[in-house]
């Protein structure tokens, strides 16, 4: 078999086009790795010039966080949010996408708009009635409460994108387990939730990225300090006359952590999820 010669164009497209790539990655990880860089940096070596390479790289930054008031605690709070927003996010959600997949009742276009809308209108311009919503319910100033706040916030993106999700799962499926006697409900979660796991998993990772790195809100709702998350403590390190960067960067990385481990772990259903629909 003659294997098939590339031209003077096809070689030049293939250059470009790894350049652009190159270029966008490096555009990408650049601050990621200055972050990490600096987190072993002193506060003159970080003012003095913030490119350089760390002159005595040394974990005092990371020391100096563990030792913050709160740090260890604001880390529990995140994570019970997180953990909170997610497991509620993602029964509402597949429940409510698998029901406007597979079936069709009278308010089904009515849904679809407002979940529309709900990606539409910025959130944060919702923060005034959101706050008197919270404290009508009592639910301000509560790690729970920050939890049930970010899964609803997130019910818009997370119901369209596993809408999608099943909506290419053929129904035949469902069809016939119907027949072998299973009711709507096991349908859902033991037949077609293993299909539509890496929608599921994509949702998982969005809205644990979502509500752990979450500030705004937290800043308004949270007003004790042991119930303060990690970007609320990691703000400590900017005072108003003096700043400690390294610690500020530590801090930092620490947060970043966890959802890279996350992804890590989950990044294969990730890839899975976005390239299902060009191979069905």
């Amino acid at each position: 078999m003659k294997k098939k010669k590339l031209s003077v164009g096809n070689v030049g497209w293939l250059c470009t086009r790894n350049l652009i790539i190159l270029f966008f990655l490096i555009l990408n990880i650049f601050p990621l790795i200055w972050t990490v860089m600096s987190s072993f940096k002193s506060n003159r070596e970080i003012l003095s010039f913030a490119l350089s390479l760390p002159e005595n790289p040394s974990f005092t930054n990371y020391i100096s966080v563990l030792q913050e008031p709160g740090m260890i605690q604001a880390f529990v709070n995140s994570g019970v949010a997180t953990a909170v927003s997610v497991v509620l996010n993602v029964v509402i959600c597949y429940l409510g996408a698998y029901a406007i997949s597979r079936f069709h009742f009278r308010f089904l276009k009515i849904t679809l708009m407002l979940l529309s809308f709900g990606l539409l209108i910025p959130i944060n311009s919702s923060l005034l009635p959101i706050k008197f919503t919270m404290d009508t319910f009592h639910l301000s100033n509560s790690v729970i409460g920050l939890g049930l706040l970010y899964a609803a916030v997130q019910i818009p993106m997370s119901v369209m994108i596993l809408q999608t999700h099943i909506s290419g799962i053929d129904k035949a499926i469902d069809e016939a387990a119907r027949i072998d006697g299973a009711s709507n409900l096991r349908v859902a979660v033991s037949i077609i939730g293993p299909i539509a796991k890496p929608g599921i998993v994509t949702i998982v990772i969005l809205q644990a990225v979502f509500s752990w790195n979450e500030f705004l809100f937290a800043l308004t709702l949270i007003s004790d300090q042991n119930k303060k998350t990690i970007q609320l403590v990691i703000r400590n390190f900017l005072g108003m006359y003096q700043s400690d960067y390294g610690a500020l960067f530590a801090g930092v990385v620490m947060a970043i952590i966890p959802m890279v481990v996350i992804f890590v772990i989950f990044q294969n259903k990730v890839i899975e999820a976005f390239t299902a629909g060009s191979v069905k």
